[in-house]
């Protein structure tokens, strides 16, 4: 049990540097639209234990948005997409549980569940997130193409810069 919380605290703080330090410099875009942004704080969130309360998941990602919110300069943004992650989180694992059912104990890893279970698990979830991410930043459907586009390819880059954090890492 304290193996497991001490992994995730390692993990918050690895992916939080890695987002502040790293994927906060890089740009890139045409012109003066800036379509692409990596986002890897997600995975904190994707990866707690199944056993956690809702409340206190619910607790956890709207402090670590607001951690990352100080960072940004951006207040609000990244803590309610996170919460709003976090919120859909047990609809998108009741929706895609297995038959056997899920094990209290276990974590939504690719260990635990295989490739294609996580894939779809992690797309659909950073998917939500990034969309409410871009959808509140611009707040306005005067800006929906724009909202789409940026989705559409911070998700893919996001989402391949997840799969390789834990394909490499194997959190387990």
């Amino acid at each position: 049990m304290n193996s497991l919380w001490t992994n995730n605290i390692k993990r918050f703080f690895i992916l939080i540097l890695i987002q502040i330090l790293v994927l906060k410099r890089i740009n890139i875009g045409w012109g003066d639209l800036n379509y692409i942004h990596f986002f890897i704080y997600p995975l904190f969130i994707l990866l707690v234990p199944l056993k956690i309360q809702r409340s206190f998941l619910l607790i956890l990602a709207f402090f670590t948005g607001l951690f990352l919110d100080m960072f940004y300069d951006s207040p609000g943004l990244h803590s309610s997409s996170l919460v709003f992650m976090a919120f859909m989180r047990n609809y998108i694992l009741k929706f895609l549980e297995p038959r056997d059912g899920y094990k209290i104990e276990m974590t939504p890893t690719i260990y635990n569940f295989g490739f294609n279970w996580f894939l779809i698990y992690s797309s659909i979830l950073v998917f939500l997130n990034i969309f409410w991410y871009f959808s509140v930043e611009a707040f306005s459907f005067l800006y929906f193409p724009e909202i789409i586009l940026k989705t559409i390819f911070s998700f893919i880059f996001s989402e391949v810069l997840i799969v390789l954090y834990v394909v490499i890492l194997n959190p387990k």
